[in-house]
This record gives C-alpha cells, sequence and structure tokens, in this order.
C-alpha cells in the first residue's frame, strides 16, 4: 500500500460504492477529514479513508481504487468462525497476498487489532507450530508463514494514523529470545492505541533497553519473552531493568509465553499479561490516568 496516496472524493465514493455528492457531504459536515489543493479541489489522505472506513464498518466494494488489491481477493466476507482456519490454510500453502488481505479486510471490517492477534493469528500460528512434529517440511512452512505474518503486521501497521504526539512505548524480546513476531505484535497494539511504539526487536539484551529508557524517557516499556535459555540470567536482568525503570517512573509491561516465570516479586509499576487483549487493556489505563480532567477518557 502507498500510504501517501491522496484520494479524490470521486475516487473514495467509488471504493465503498457510494455516490461523490453523498462524500462531500459527510466531508464537508466533518465526517471525514480531508485538505484541499491550490486549486480548491479536496483531497482525502489513505490513513483517513481506512479510519472511515473502520469506523463506520463501511464495505469495500473496489479496493484497487484504494490501491490495495489484497483486498480484491475477499469479494465476500470470510463465514464467522472461519477466519483461523482460512488463515491457516493461506500461510501452508504459502498465499501471501491471501493472509494479507484477510486480517486487513477483518481489520477494516472493525475488528479490534488485539482480537485479531489474539484470535486468528494466534490459532493459525499455534497449529503451523505443531508441524514440524508430523510434517518433514514443518519447518519451513513455519518459518515462510512468520515472513507472511510479518507482512501482515506490519501493513496492519501502516494503516495506522500517523502522529508524533501520543506517549513514547519501547519495546523487545530479551536475549537469547528469537521470537519475532510477539514484540512486533505487541508495537502493533501499542500503535492503534496512540503510543508511539519503537519495536528493538528479538534477542535485545537488557542493558540495551536501560540504557534507551534512560536516553528516551517512554511512558512504557514492554518486554516478549517467548523462549528463555538462562532462567536465572533473565530474571536478573529483568530485575534490574525494572529497578531502573521504578526509578525513572516507567512502566514496564512483560508478555509473551514464558513472561508470567519471571515476574514474581516485582515492583507496582510492572505488569504480567498473557495476551495482547490485555496489553491493550493495560495500556488504556495508562492513557485514561493521563487524559486530562475536563477532557474524556479513553474507553475504546
Amino acid at each position: 500500500m502507498n500510504m501517501n496516496k491522496l484520494l479524490s472524493p470521486k475516487e473514495l465514493a467509488e471504493a465503498i460504492g457510494v455516490s461523490e455528492s453523498s462524500l462531500k457531504r459527510w466531508a464537508d459536515s466533518g465526517l471525514i477529514q480531508y485538505s484541499r489543493t491550490v486549486g480548491g479541489h479536496r483531497r482525502i489522505t489513505l490513513n483517513e479513508a481506512i479510519r472511515y472506513i473502520r469506523e463506520s464498518r463501511t464495505p469495500v466494494v473496489r479496493p484497487e481504487v484504494l490501491g490495495i488489491p489484497d483486498l480484491s481477493l475477499f469479494a465476500e466476507p470470510p463465514a464467522p468462525g472461519t477466519e483461523a482456519d482460512q488463515l491457516y490454510r493461506a500461510l501452508v500453502e504459502g498465499r501471501a497476498a491471501e493472509a494479507r488481505g484477510l486480517l486487513l479486510w477483518l481489520y477494516l471490517s472493525g475488528r479490534g487489532v488485539a482480537e485479531l492477534l489474539d484470535g486468528p493469528l494466534q490459532e493459525a500460528l499455534a497449529r503451523l507450530g505443531a508441524l514440524w512434529q508430523h510434517d518433514e517440511e514443518g519447518i519451513f512452512l513455519e518459518h515462510r508463514a512468520t515472513d507472511i505474518c510479518l507482512q501482515a503486521i506490519n501493513q496492519l501497521r501502516l494503516t495506522l494514523p500517523i502522529s508524533d504526539r501520543g506517549p513514547l512505548a519501547i519495546g523487545a524480546a530479551p536475549a537469547g529470545d528469537p521470537y519475532i513476531i510477539p514484540s512486533t505484535a505487541a508495537a502493533l497494539v501499542l500503535g492503534s492505541l496512540g503510543f508511539r511504539a519503537v519495536n528493538l526487536g528479538p534477542n535485545t539484551p537488557f542493558e540495551t533497553l536501560r540504557l534507551a529508557a534512560e536516553n528516551q524517557r517512554p511512558r512504557l516499556v514492554w518486554l516478549s519473552v517467548s523462549h528463555v535459555e538462562e532462567p536465572d540470567a533473565v530474571k536478573r536482568g529483568l530485575a534490574a531493568l525494572e529497578a531502573k525503570l521504578e526509578e525513572l517512573g516507567i512502566h514496564l509491561a512483560v508478555g509473551g509465553r514464558h513472561g508470567h516465570l519471571l515476574t514474581a516479586g516485582v515492583g507496582p509499576r510492572v505488569f504480567c499479561g498473557a495476551s495482547m487483549t490485555e496489553l491493550a487493556a493495560f495500556a488504556r489505563g495508562l492513557l485514561a490516568a493521563e487524559a486530562p480532567a475536563d477532557e474524556p477518557k479513553e474507553t475504546r
């Protein structure tokens, strides 16, 4: 997707199957944000078009107009309850465009980011992770599927509104943890809530996170723990990081398959969650606590 693409009211109207006059009326009433060219013509960013489509639950009838060809693979919505199976089959067979299009279609239809990650994506990846026990190609299939999932997650991240005013969040997976999807998914969840999420990726030393926290002063640091080679070393590193973050007044969110094994006895600023939905709820709480008293707090 070209997120720098600007749409005319006519183009967006064609994409969602409405009249141009209706689209202009919605724009002029404030439902759709737009700018004007030097010649006075309305232009709508692709980010804003996606926001409107998602929030209004408006079907996309001509995705090629938006420049999103992956969506054209879904002339009809997937049957309820079949999303995980469809995604699994697309991943196993290496149909990257279909996998990307399915997750994007679900997102545009109003499904929450955390809901998608905890639901269809997690279910499909769990089934793929078991293939190596039964299929000699299992490792190849899993690694290819990982690449496709990263494409899909990053594509979703591109659709998020761009803001340089949200609170900063920095996160990673610790040294010895090679898993790339969990921390990337956490960045997507936090970005969808308005954080400026910086993902340092897998196999990141605790010292790097500590230095990043000292230099950048984020509101939140996250740690995704999916694999632990030396539990005692990871616990020591986590304890030292937590102490520094407590000193700086920074919250720490720990998640991942083994996150709960490392957080016993940690301080009050440490949150341990078992899902992206829990991370999202915790992050919303931080945002709500910081909202000015005269402004409504976020409830989504």
